[in-house]
């Protein structure tokens, strides 16, 4: 017998149940990841349900938090699954935008078959593991790793949310346990042919993944894993500088000085005492005034900084830099080229406080990863470094090289642009083969 049609709730009911209904779409998609141009212009399903996982992160800090946290990452396969003709895998760290959608397709659409991608994402939103991975247990009362101030990209705390305790985590331990989580997978015979693991940082995730090479146990080998581990980096807006000199006056002129420039003289700046944070973390190895990130509790041991240092110089870490990242629209004096390379067409982007017009088209620093905003650093302590980002790079490398490193360093055709990174010769040899 057929059962009784099912009767409507009433209105008050239904409008106390609305939230509960709702609740596991109403997160998705967060504003970050909420343009889907890119995956869809790849034919990438732009939801990405399929592709939303997590991992899980430990109470490394003994803040004896009862519930679990996650870090929510987006990974072609599952971290636990099991598949034999995975080698590599790639992580591909996004930029100041948190963008991690965008440049999980671009990673995606750059790896042949045997690649292992996974894009995590230091996201401005909290959410709930069932709000994040498709069929997750709605009882399961993990909560995500958010940031909703910028500190992430030095290996910051996480933000305490409703549930999750402060100091719990840092994005630095988030890389840890996607290493981890990898390391185990080969370990445990699920990926057994898995060879090397390669953390990819543009941008703001370029100056994660630097900082994290330099302090992470994982990155430069000061634990051993059962795979390799190797750091390309792409044109961050600063670096760690490993003494407290920086580049000479010389080797920073406000202008594009092309790939061929280097840098030979190093020395700590005559009017250092003008930018008193030039050597403090997040641009240098001053630690003491380092406050937000329990990651870096340990090396205030010199002798814990000291053995980070020698490993890192000796750790498989790589940079790669586009030809055309060379624009600076906020610094006073500082000379654009005049055309299409700092003033790109059908943009519109800001601040712009000295790089005025070319044609009725605005100074834009930061395209095309971005048409409407402006994000390269220049406050005294990346303006130190250099002047715009493939000057600051190159000068970086003379840094590394001077402090005894054998840093492998070469370019990309392009502006600030990480789909072109991927798609180069040298990301794809030092990545894929």
């Amino acid at each position: 017998m057929r059962a009784p049609p099912a009767l409507p709730l009433p209105p008050l009911l239904l409008l106390l149940l609305l939230p509960l209904i709702s609740s596991s779409s109403s997160f998705w998609p967060p504003d970050e990841l909420s343009d889907t141009i890119t995956c869809s212009s790849l034919s990438i399903d732009p939801d990405l349900k399929s592709y939303r996982t997590s991992v899980s992160i430990p109470d490394t800090y003994a803040t004896k938090f009862d519930d679990g946290v996650f870090a929510p990452i987006f990974s072609s396969l599952p971290l636990t699954s099991s598949n034999s003709s995975v080698t590599l895998a790639s992580i591909f760290v996004h930029g100041l935008s948190a963008n991690a959608n965008e440049y999980f397709c671009n990673g995606l659409a750059s790896a042949p078959s045997n690649v292992l991608v996974v894009a995590p994402w230091f996201g401005d939103e909290q959410c709930k593991l069932s709000e994040w991975v498709d069929g997750a247990d709605s009882s399961d009362t993990s909560m995500s790793t958010f940031w909703n101030i910028t500190n992430w990209d030095r290996g910051g705390d996480a933000s305490p949310g409703d549930t999750t305790p402060s100091r719990y985590t840092t994005s630095f331990d988030v890389l840890d346990a996607i290493v981890l989580a990898l390391d185990d997978a080969k370990t445990s015979g699920r990926m057994p042919n898995l060879e090397r693991v390669t953390i990819n940082g543009f941008s703001a995730g370029a100056q994660l993944a630097s900082r994290w090479a330099l302090f992470s146990s994982y990155a430069n080998l000061r634990e051993e894993l059962s795979v390799d581990v190797r750091t390309v980096v792409a044109d961050g807006s600063s670096y760690v500088y490993l003494d407290s000199t920086r580049p000479d006056s010389s080797c920073t002129s406000l202008e594009d000085t092309g790939v061929d420039h280097t840098c030979e003289t190093f020395s700590v700046p005559s009017d250092a005492g003008s930018c008193p944070g030039y050597d403090e973390y997040k641009f240098g190895l001053d630690l003491s005034g380092t406050t937000d990130s329990v990651y870096m509790d340990p090396f205030d041991d010199e002798s814990e900084l000291d053995a980070a240092v020698a490993a890192f110089l000796a750790s498989d870490v790589r940079f790669i830099f586009g030809d055309e990242d060379v624009c600076n629209c906020n610094t006073e004096g500082y000379a654009n080229a005049q055309s299409s390379v700092c003033y790109p067409k059908d943009t519109s982007c800001s601040p712009n406080d000295y790089g005025g017009s070319l044609s009725g088209v605005q100074c834009c620093d930061t395209y095309p990863d971005t048409g409407s905003s402006n994000a390269l650093a220049t406050d005294c302590e990346s303006l130190l470094q250099g002047s715009n980002r493939l000057q600051r790079g190159l000068n970086y490398i003379g840094h590394l090289e001077r402090m005894g490193a054998g840093v492998e360093h070469g370019v990309f055709e392009g502006g600030h642009d990480n789909a072109a990174f991927y798609a180069s010769d040298l990301f794809q040899e030092w990545v894929y083969s």
